[in-house]
């Protein structure tokens, strides 16, 4: 390949289709020479060989030059996505999760210049596999590991002291930061997450929450990790970043529908309580007001609640 990107034959593409043919290739399901048969079938590519893309020599054509770096190509895909979710990988061992990886690459290929973005509709891919029959959770686990990254890449925002919210008293407007979320499982994974990062922090450095590990001479693939099958029961969950920590927790009924007005348009101290006691046949407003007073102290301690007229940029 030359310098510019062209052969040096007056057929050779230019460098914007030599990009395009060599990323066609490198992505090619079933590996770069049926990949490259498949673009001389369609009319896609005309030239004869690679030799204006990649070099070959006596040991190695050119195809199969292109055919290694697609491999470590595809590596480098499935780490980023063992990264963004070791839980589902260590629930599954590192042989299932490299089949899906595979699998999810087909329906769902890298579209943007940064691996950040490749896994946003992972959770909603695993829903639909055959691995849902066995593991109807790790979907939600999945959730849980993608909102974890957002809530970590999430904007920041000016937190609500404890003075400044003695200060504002019962005229308080509650807005929760842009690091916060609330999913809505259908499993309570809460526990299995905790479960195998416990296990994560007593690893002797086999790895046990990665997809796979690196052999001297071949790959090795983790064995499945055994877990708990988690309860079924709807969980909303609490997702959210103070400093540069994430964490989350389940909410209890009395808090989630408080904190998912506050996530929604922002609510106010007597509208809380309104929210408390609107299910109840006789409404109690000091025990509402004592049960909002608990949660506006937990919310301001874990830095859930925006200062007033603060605009992020």
């Amino acid at each position: 390949m030359t310098r510019d990107g062209q052969g040096s034959g007056s057929d050779s593409p230019d460098l914007r289709r030599t990009q395009e043919l060599f990323w066609d290739l490198i992505a090619a399901p079933q590996g770069v020479r049926p990949g490259l048969a498949a673009l001389r079938a369609s009319g896609r590519m005309d030239a004869g060989d690679l030799s204006f893309m990649i070099r070959g020599d006596d040991r190695l054509a050119p195809e199969d030059r292109l055919d290694i770096y697609a491999s470590m190509y595809f590596y480098r895909l499935r780490d980023s996505l063992a990264e963004d979710f070791p839980k589902v990988a260590a629930i599954i061992g590192g042989a299932a999760f490299h089949n899906l990886v595979t699998d999810y690459l087909l329906a769902h290929p890298s579209r943007h210049w940064s691996l950040r973005y490749l896994g946003v509709p992972f959770a909603g891919f695993l829903a639909s596999q055959d691995l849902s029959r066995s593991f109807p959770y790790l979907a939600d686990l999945a959730r849980l590991e993608w909102a974890r990254i957002e809530m970590f890449d999430a904007a920041d925002a000016d937190v609500l002291t404890r003075d400044e919210a003695a200060v504002a008293g019962p005229d308080l407007h509650l807005g929760l930061i842009p690091a916060t979320t609330i999913l809505p499982f259908e499993w309570n994974v809460a526990p299995i997450w905790r479960h195998l990062e416990h296990e994560a922090a007593h690893d002797d450095g086999g790895g046990s929450n990665s997809a796979a590990v690196t052999g001297d001479n071949q790959e090795e693939f983790a064995a499945p990790m055994s877990v708990d099958r988690p309860e079924q029961q709807k969980t909303p969950t609490l997702v959210w970043r103070q400093g540069f920590a994430v964490y989350h927790r389940t909410l209890p009924p009395t808090e989630s529908p408080c904190l998912e007005a506050a996530l929604r348009d922002g609510v106010a101290l007597p509208e809380l309580c309104e929210i408390l006691m609107g299910g109840e046949k006789e409404p109690d407003m000091q025990a509402a007001m004592r049960t909002v007073a608990g949660l506006l102290g937990r919310w301001l301690k874990d830095g859930l609640v925006v200062r007033p007229g603060f605009v992020s940029s």
